[in-house]
């Protein structure tokens, strides 16, 4: 192919991660001709909506995907925990690339520890999961936000917001440094599923696909596809409070996650480990499905 487009949402953090993505191309193929084209997707214009029930499948991806199946990009780049779980036909991940931090972090206007938080703290985040575990952490009224990392960073000075929840990895590929930054332990705060980690996305009949394969990490490839498989095992989505982490240590893929009720009144957890990913997720999601239910 004479030139390699690449796709994205232009949002500054999707623009970070694609030419994070492009940069590494080029190193592997000095001579290949590389395209960005930025593509609008529903999540970018519905700015006001939350993640509730009418929130669609796909809004960080669906333009995305159709671009490519138009063949108006090659590549698509997403933050892979925006994908859905039912792939689309037509459709493949080529290259799942080394990940970047998994954990979540709480930003405030200044206190460094959750325990130097006043009761009542305002909180913000539009995330379900986050929402559910940092009242397990302690006395806090969640306030409803969207917007990208910096415009959700703004929101500590203009809103009355005490602090607000964002993945680590975006704060990193964004070079942001905040003085008031409480790290989320994994363990007690687990993060989304292919939390930190992206997609590299092509068509399935294109050569698109053996340029981009030279970025793909076997291990974060198969820690994301447990925690994928246990998302929808549980049918869970981006309304729904579930949280699962995988690590791989020697072809053995560990698995921990937990699941909430949609009241966020009840959650279980629990950790499961094997050598197929996908079994491993599957497992894990009817044992804690079957235990939730149990709790009534």
């Amino acid at each position: 192919m004479s030139v390699l487009r690449v796709g994205t949402r232009g949002s500054e953090l999707a623009l970070r991660q694609t030419a994070w993505v492009i940069e590494r191309l080029r190193a592997a193929y000095p001579s290949l001709d590389v395209e960005l084209v930025t593509v609008k997707t529903h999540g970018d214009v519905a700015i006001d909506s939350g993640f509730d029930q009418s929130w669609p499948v796909g809004a960080f991806v669906s333009a995305l995907e159709q671009a490519l199946l138009h063949r108006r990009i090659d590549v698509a780049v997403h933050s892979y925990k925006d994908l859905q779980t039912m792939p689309t036909e037509g459709l493949v991940v080529a290259a799942v690339p080394v990940r970047e931090a998994v954990h979540d972090v709480l930003l405030t206007n200044g206190p460094s520890r959750l325990d130097e938080l006043p009761a009542g703290a305002r909180i913000g985040t539009g995330s379900p999961r986050r929402a559910a575990q940092i009242q397990r952490l302690g006395d806090f009224e969640v306030v409803p936000i969207r917007g990208n990392v910096p415009t959700r960073i703004a929101k500590l000075q203009a809103d009355g917001i005490d602090g607000v929840i964002l993945a680590a990895a975006g704060l990193r590929r964004l070079g942001i440094e905040h003085p008031g930054t409480i790290d989320l332990p994994p363990d007690s705060f687990v993060p989304a599923p292919g939390q930190g980690a992206l997609a590299v996305q092509v068509r399935a009949d294109s050569p698109a696909a053996e340029r981009v394969v030279v970025l793909d990490d076997a291990a974060t490839r198969n820690a994301v596809t447990a925690e994928r498989s246990f998302l929808k095992e549980t049918n869970a989505g981006c309304h729904v409070a579930a949280g699962a982490l995988a690590v791989v240590d020697r072809g053995t893929v560990s698995l921990h996650a937990r699941l909430f009720s949609d009241d966020h009144s009840r959650d279980v957890d629990g950790e499961e480990s094997g050598t197929d990913s996908e079994a491993v997720g599957i497992t894990l999601a009817r044992r804690l499905l079957d235990r939730l239910r149990q709790l009534g």
